[in-house]
């Protein structure tokens, strides 16, 4: 597929601040069914943090994430996972 099915994950506007951090600021990403999607950045980008906010790890400061549609921001990453975000 081309990325042109329906999307799976949405990530519109996350922040996430860790006291005066910003570690993420304003992220948007939308990955679609059949998409290979990549996170790339030098050490301290917030490549992990994205992905631990995305898993419930942390809840973002700031913006959404929905998985098919669902919203699960902030849940817990048990609840994520239930979802089948892993």
């Amino acid at each position: 597929m081309n990325g042109n099915g329906r999307a799976v994950l949405q990530v519109e506007q996350v922040s996430r601040h860790f006291g005066a951090l910003a570690a993420l600021t304003h992220v948007d990403l939308e990955v679609r069914e059949g998409e290979v999607f990549s996170v790339i950045g030098p050490n301290g980008a917030g490549k992990s943090t994205l992905f631990n906010v995305i898993t419930g790890l942390y809840p973002p400061t700031g913006g959404r994430v929905r998985f098919r549609g669902d919203e699960i921001t902030g849940r817990s990453p048990a609840a994520v996972n239930r979802k089948g975000l892993a």
